[in-house]
């Protein structure tokens, strides 16, 4: 497994979901399971992240907003490392919060294993002890005490000793070209504050306003962060401008990247917003224990005394702050059920539908048929999924290959075969469906959120083609038409080959092939761009023959008898269908369902 990883990844999280589904099974709730437990521990973190600088309104504020955000419930349910990212990104902080203020072998230890692990996770996760050495100068400013930070550099040392077997593989990175579309840096930290407030889930016009309230609620937390605990706001603020200006570098460098990367930096930002909201304690740190309990008791009687002041002074003044605090914060969190509610009921914001596609693909598939997968490796998700006898291609090779050997790999996968299932994500249609649309004929294809099912009926034996005759606008004139039959079965995919003549340059038209019943009444249609749509009629040249191969699939509950099939063509801006000799819909031929 570690030597057919991608050079972008680290083992971490394969290692240990490889260890969890030998325990928990890999069932699709064992495995978003492993997701969502970090997930959940991450509210607690976050919350105890908070309180340990000297802010517990705001850790549960920042612990509220998280639990209720779109983006990070998104990732929670995602079988992927980035709710893990969070959780050991947020205890690695607290960590290193608790060995600069009381360092101790336990909490060095702790240190240790959550870098450790937060490194192995993702190559974003080294944000976190990067973040951590860039406060290190303003601790030793701040508090001229370097028992802990040489507490801290040791623990650094111990997790850079356990990376070390990985930095090797590591140092390929820098060779990494990515697959994604270039991002402007100057993008990048619209995107992650859109990201980490708002998500993609959050409806307009609030998706546009909401992150610049959550900025000016981070900036006034900054503000009063440093004004009642000036170390702990120097740290959230170092934490997330640190972590942000090594993003906006990486970026410059390399601009293959996505906001769910650095999904750590929603710490600091959540927790400096939901200071703005309510104000942390006045926290004065010592560095013996005799100064430590003198600060606790100033702490305390500051407590009894003012309480939290948001605006002016004394018991009314905290009171009016912490109920403007409490309203601010329940429209954010109402804002974000809105945000959760679109999220499970719009499906355009669903993820690729894998296990539809797969059942889909099982449930119409042959003996005799292949499955095509043009997408990244079909073992990451599909095969989990799949549960069909026919082979699986992975065409990952055929990426930058030329016309020729695209076509040599597709003759020899399709060899003997009766259908070619298309399993197209991730990327356009490009030279394999070209090949496909030529040498089979495409059926109409079914969507999963972005993956695309396409069944090609291949080359079963010639068609009889018969003429027609029938001009269609002035344009267009169907010489001949061939169909496979006369007996078919329900279910099956049915071969119809058209052969044009153009007189005229034709406007754009679409087809649609048709089932009939004894009646008239329609059966099925499959509306098309003919020739897996790369053939549009306006694209026809004058005086140059045009052919169109399509299969159209029979109902599976079809009753036996005769059917007719016809074609039409019509207009797809007004829908309008071309008027003919022979009427709207121009016969092809019969097909016979046997009892």
């Amino acid at each position: 497994m570690l030597a057919q990883m991608p050079v972008e990844h680290v083992p971490g999280y394969f290692v240990a979901l490889h260890a969890w589904i030998a325990l928990a099974g890999e069932t699709d709730f064992a495995l978003r399971y492993f997701s969502l437990l970090p997930s959940v521990w991450a509210v607690a973190l976050i919350y105890r992240l908070g309180a340990d600088l000297g802010g517990r309104g705001a850790g549960l504020a920042a612990a509220l907003l998280l639990a209720s955000s779109g983006f990070q419930v998104w990732y929670a349910q995602e079988a992927r490392m980035y709710s893990w990212l969070l959780a050991l990104g947020l205890l690695a902080t607290i960590a290193y919060w608790r060995l600069l203020l009381r360092p101790g072998w336990g909490v060095w230890a702790l240190y240790v294993l959550a870098v450790t692990g937060t490194v192995y996770l993702h190559y974003f996760g080294f944000l976190v002890p990067l973040s951590h050495a860039a406060f290190a100068p303003i601790w030793w400013l701040t508090r001229r005490d370097r028992r802990g930070l040489v507490w801290w550099v040791g623990a650094g040392a111990a997790a850079a000793l356990l990376f070390a077997p990985w930095a090797l593989r590591a140092w390929a990175l820098l060779g990494f070209e990515g697959w994604r579309a270039p991002l402007d840096p100057m993008q990048a930290p619209w995107l992650l504050l859109r990201a980490y407030t708002v998500g993609e889930t959050m409806p307009a016009p609030w998706d546009a306003r909401l992150p610049w309230l959550y900025l000016v609620l981070a900036g006034l937390g900054l503000f009063l962060w440093t004004r009642r605990n000036k170390l702990a706001g120097l740290f959230l603020g170092t934490l997330m401008i640190a972590a942000l200006a090594v993003v906006w570098l990486l970026v410059v460098r390399q601009p293959d990247f996505h906001v769910r990367y650095p999904i750590w930096i929603s710490v600091p930002l959540l927790l400096l917003a939901a200071g703005g909201l309510f104000p942390p304690q006045r926290r004065v740190y010592r560095k013996g224990r005799k100064e430590r309990k003198e600060g606790a008791e100033e702490e305390k009687k500051e407590t009894k005394e003012g309480g939290e002041e948001w605006a002016g002074r004394g018991r009314v003044g905290a009171g009016v702050g912490r109920t403007i605090g409490a309203g601010v914060l329940a429209g954010l969190v109402i804002a974000n059920g809105v945000a959760l509610d679109r999220l499970y009921t719009d499906t355009t914001l669903h993820k690729p539908d894998f296990r539809g596609a797969a059942q889909t693909i099982t449930a119409g598939i042959g003996p005799d048929d292949v499955v095509l997968v043009d997408g990244p490796n079909p073992e990451l998700v599909f095969t989990h999924y799949y549960a069909g006898a026919a082979p699986v291609h992975d065409l990952r090779g055929l990426e930058g290959a030329s016309a020729e050997e695209v076509a040599a790999a597709l003759a020899a996968a399709t060899a003997g075969k009766s259908t070619a299932w298309e399993l197209l994500y991730f990327h356009a249609p490009g030279p394999v469906q070209v090949w496909l649309a030529t040498h089979g004929w495409p059926s109409a294809p079914s969507d999963h959120n972005g993956i695309r099912v396409l069944a090609y009926a291949l080359d079963r034996g010639p068609l009889a083609l018969q003429p027609v005759g029938v001009t269609f606008g002035g344009a267009l004139l169907l010489a001949e038409a061939g169909m496979e039959g006369p007996q078919a079965i329900p279910g099956a995919l049915l071969r119809v080959t058209t052969r044009w003549e153009v007189i005229a340059p034709p406007p754009d038209y679409k087809f649609s092939l048709r089932l009939l019943g004894s009646e008239g009444q329609v059966l099925a249609a499959d509306d098309y761009v003919p020739q897996g749509w790369f053939a549009p009629t306006s694209t026809w040249a004058v005086g140059r023959p045009a052919t169109d191969q399509h299969a159209l699939r029979l109902p599976d509950d079809l009753a036996p008898g005769r059917y007719a099939v016809t074609l039409r063509l019509y207009d797809p801006a007004t829908g309008m269908a071309v008027e003919t000799v022979a009427g709207q819909d121009v016969p092809l031929g019969e097909v016979e369902i046997a009892p």
